[in-house]
């Protein structure tokens, strides 16, 4: 696909690329987090086959430009409930949640984000899940109003820049 004057395609990565994949995060993770605000070796992506590739109801997507270069990521999981703050405002039903989204900042507001969240939503929906929980900072470039626009709603300020936000999507 070629959107304003890139082009780049979106994959379900597979094993044979983790190690690629966890670089690009990381790189991202440390420009735009302070460090010690990250795990710099995160469990998921640590043990990323068993976490993305063999559950069915999970998935890692990647964009990549025409030369084969990851532009962007993104990832749905199951959530795992480790935000008790969060639960009053999370259904009951299959919830999952979409980490690890990323774009290059060379990349960004080309239409990558917005392809790697539809392939991720539709994969969610497809694996039978009734509600997406993330969260985002405030710092980080686009991210709370890029959510909203997606129909997401604010559930749980974490902080005064940590956002807690989720969508429902209608059986």
């Amino acid at each position: 696909m070629k959107q304003q004057g890139i082009e780049f395609r979106i994959l379900s990565a597979d094993k044979g690329r983790s190690a690629e994949i966890k670089h690009f995060v990381l790189a991202m993770m440390s420009n735009l987090y302070p460090r010690g605000a990250y795990y710099e070796n995160p469990y998921d992506l640590a043990f990323f086959e068993e976490v993305y590739i063999q559950p069915a109801n999970a998935n890692f997507f990647i964009a990549e430009d025409r030369k084969g270069r990851i532009v962007g990521t993104a990832a749905v999981k199951p959530y795992d409930r480790r935000f008790p703050e969060a639960e009053p405002f999370i259904g009951n039903g299959p919830v999952c949640e979409i980490v690890k989204f990323y774009i290059h900042p060379e990349s960004r507001r080309m239409g990558i984000g917005s392809r790697l969240y539809e392939k991720a939503e539709q994969f969610a929906r497809e694996a039978g899940y009734e509600e997406n929980c993330l969260h985002t900072s405030l710092h980080l470039p686009g991210g709370y109003p890029f959510w909203q626009s997606r129909g997401y709603c604010e559930r749980y300020w974490e902080s005064e820049r940590i956002v807690h936000m989720s969508k429902r999507w209608r059986k």
